[in-house]
């Protein structure tokens, strides 16, 4: 199921069951595809809006250049 990632606008989130646990992707604005695996579905949302977050702030500092 892909929904989009509210606290990180332009970032979609698909989720799935894959046997005992929860598979997690994100894509990203510019098409990159980042992934996981999760105890649970909450657990895997958690792990997605994290990455997003660390991802957008590494944007964020390139931009700066640092």
């Amino acid at each position: 199921m892909d929904e989009p990632l509210s606290p990180t606008p332009g970032y979609r989130l698909s989720l799935a069951a894959a046997g005992e646990a929860w598979s997690w992707r994100l894509t990203t604005p510019e098409g990159g595809d980042l992934g996981g695996l999760a105890p649970d579905r909450s657990a895997a949302r958690r792990s997605a809006a994290f990455t997003a977050s660390a991802v957008s702030a590494l944007k964020r500092t390139h931009a700066r250049r640092f």
